[in-house]
This record gives C-alpha cells, structure tokens and sequence, in this order.
C-alpha cells in the first residue's frame, strides 16, 4: 500500500469515527430531547417518519450522483446537511421545523451511503480486499457508536441541548479532516464528461437485470429487514415483558454494540461466504427459543447468541452486494439496495401495525421470523445455484 493511499485510508476511517461519534451522542436521549421540547408521542413518530421519507427518496440517486460526480463530494455533503439538522434540532421547538430536521437528516444519512465506502470498494483488487475494508469500516461506524451512545445519556444530563453543540463541533473537525487531509485519486475508468458518464452508468445498471446474483443479494438484504426492524424497533417491549427495567436499557444498548464489535471480529477471521444457510438457522433458532422462554437470564443469553449471526449474516450480505457489483456503479447499487431495504422497512412495521390490531404481538413476531427464514433459505439456494458471473 502506497503513502498517500495509506493516508487516504486511515484519514477516512478517523473522518468516519468522529462523524459517527457526533451523530449518535444525542441518539440515547432523542425521545427525551423532543419529550423536553414538547413534542407528543404522535408528534415523534411523525417527526422521525420524516427521517425514513428522505432516505427512500434521495437514497438511489445520491448513489447514481456518488458514481457520477465525486465520492468526497458527497460525503462532504453528508456532513454539511447533518450539521444543518443538528443545528435545528437544537435551536427550534416548533413541531414543522422538526419535521424539516428530521428530513434533511434523512437527506444526510442517504448522501452518506455508499459515498467514501464505494471509493476504497472500486481500487479494492480482490473479494479479500472488499472485506477487509468492510471490516474496517464497521470497526469504526461500532466503536463510535458505543462511546457515543455509551456517554450520550450522561452528557445530556449535565448540559441538556448543549449536547448538539459538542455534535456540531465534531462535525466541523470531520468535515476539514476529510477536505484538507483526504485527497482521492482519479478514477481513470470515469470519463470526464459528466453526460458521458451519465449516460454509461444508465447502460450499466440495465446490465444489473442480468446479474442474477447480485439482484439476489440485494433481495436477501430486503429480506433481513423483516428480523432487523422486528428485533431493533421492539426489542424494548420483549425485554419489558421479561420483567427487565428500564433502567437496563442504556447497558442493554452497549452490551449489543459489543457483540456487535464481537461479531465484526469474528467476521474479520473466518470464511462466513459458504455459511449463509446456518447463519440464517441459528437466527430462527435463537430468536424464536427467546420468545417462549420465561427466564430472564436465559431469554438474555439466547438473544446475545442471536445477536452474534444477525451481525455475521448482516456483514456477509453487505459484502455480497459490493463484490457482485461493477465497481463503475457500486455506489449505485449499495443506494439501490439500501432503498429497497428502507421501502421493505416501512412496509414490515406497517404491517405489524394493521396485524397488532387483530393478533397478539407475540403470535406476530414468530409468524414474521418464520418468513424470514423460509424466504432466506429459498433467496440463498438460487443464489448458490447461479454462478458469479465475472
């Protein structure tokens, strides 16, 4: 590895790593903070739909405009938009303005997406390679999410909104570390004119309905958010059920940021491309035992066991979709991919929501992992029985 691609790299990762510790500080507290501002628990909801909104709008073509312009571009643009929410969010207690926050937060995480990561994944040389930047990548995004977590919920005890001050200063130091540190090589593949290169991006992502197992990929990945949103979105309420206090939940918290370290680990050192069916069973299996088990202690143990494949099956997938992908419109298709997993996320807790009406919740939450697992299993047997096309 070169000098200056040394450099690049690492002046990324400590660009994300303090971008990520900005963005998560006030996630521990955020309903606290818009409780504190007056905000009903209908108002939040409708305030953080906004945040999904944006994504679904703006998360493919900030991709196609990553592949067409400029990956640091983007990014930088990322930063700028959650500077600006942030700035909002603190000075504003009026419920439309918040409205307007939540969205260009939404605008942010979508230019976020597949900018810097596509950057390292087209001079990546080999599947190796992918990983190993993908590991990396999460390395950072997981530590700073559990430092910044971890300290959010104390933080804001002592300062109140002054919280999103300290965000808004870290947003700065990452916006000129990535400015006047990071300085990206030319893609010799990406013509010079923005029209000619639109129009080869056009022809190369028709070529997608041709890649078997990439569009597998990408539905594998829509299909993981039925478990993603049914465990991440209510998680609180199994946990109630078992008699566990809130009190635990900011331990709870950091304890899944750690399996979560734990599992990047382990994904680090093993081969886990071959074991997408046993990673998709011991899901089911850890899960579901969880639901009917009484014990608190050992409903905590198999949810930790659970967690360890949800996190192994989450890096797999992810690295799927980047090493089937032409490294020309990569960008492109993390957007595409990570579009059609918020779409399948709204529709998942729409669904819950009309069945909740009728059913118990628990019946729900077993009848939703069983249609993950069955669509898993039946996603993964055509993707083994197409061969990658190079």
């Amino acid at each position: 590895m070169t000098k200056e691609k040394y450099l690049n790299r690492n002046t990324y990762l400590l660009s994300l790593f303090i971008y990520n510790l900005a963005r998560v500080l006030p996630h521990a507290i955020l309903t606290v903070i818009l409780l504190n501002k007056g905000m009903s628990i209908s108002d939040i909801a409708v305030i953080q739909s906004f945040f999904m909104l944006a994504a679904i709008i703006f998360e493919f073509p900030s991709g196609f405009l990553t592949d067409i312009w400029s990956e640091k571009f983007m990014y930088q643009l990322s930063l700028i938009l959650l500077g600006i929410s942030y700035f909002i969010t603190m000075v504003s207690n009026k419920f439309p303005i918040l409205c307007i926050s939540w969205f260009i937060y939404g605008m942010s995480s979508a230019s976020m997406s597949g900018s810097l990561d596509s950057y390292f994944i087209r001079r990546a040389k080999s599947d190796e390679e992918i990983k190993h930047i993908n590991v990396l990548i999460n390395h950072s995004t997981l530590y700073s999410g559990l430092i910044g977590g971890g300290i959010g919920s104390f933080i804001y005890k002592e300062i109140n909104i002054k919280i999103y001050i300290i965000s808004l200063v870290l947003i700065f130091f990452s916006l000129i570390l990535i400015t006047f540190i990071f300085h990206p090589q030319k893609n010799i593949e990406k013509p010079s004119n923005n029209f000619e290169n639109f129009h080869n991006i056009i022809n190369d992502l028709k070529q997608i309905t041709k890649q078997h197992r990439l569009i597998i990929s990408i539905a594998l990945y829509g299909v993981f958010e039925i478990i993603t949103q049914l465990f991440f979105q209510f998680w609180q309420i199994n946990f109630l059920k078992q008699h566990f206090t809130k009190a635990y939940f900011g331990l709870l918290y950091i304890l899944f940021q750690v399996i979560a370290i734990l599992g990047n680990s382990l994904f680090s050192k093993f081969d886990f491309s071959k074991k997408l069916p046993f990673l998709v069973v011991n899901i089911f299996i850890f899960y579901f035992s969880s639901l009917l088990i009484k014990n608190k202690i050992l409903f905590l143990f198999l949810i930790i066991l659970f967690l360890l494949p949800f996190n192994l099956y989450n890096n797999q997938l992810v690295v799927n979709i980047q090493k089937e992908s032409s490294n020309k419109i990569v960008a492109s298709v993390i957007s595409l991919s990570e579009t059609i997993s918020s779409i399948v996320s709204v529709i998942i807790l729409w669904i819950i929501g009309i069945l909740n009406n009728h059913l118990n919740f628990l019946l729900i939450e077993k009848i939703m992992i069983l249609i993950f697992t069955l669509l898993s299993l039946m996603l993964i047997k055509f993707y083994s029985s197409n061969e990658r096309k190079n």
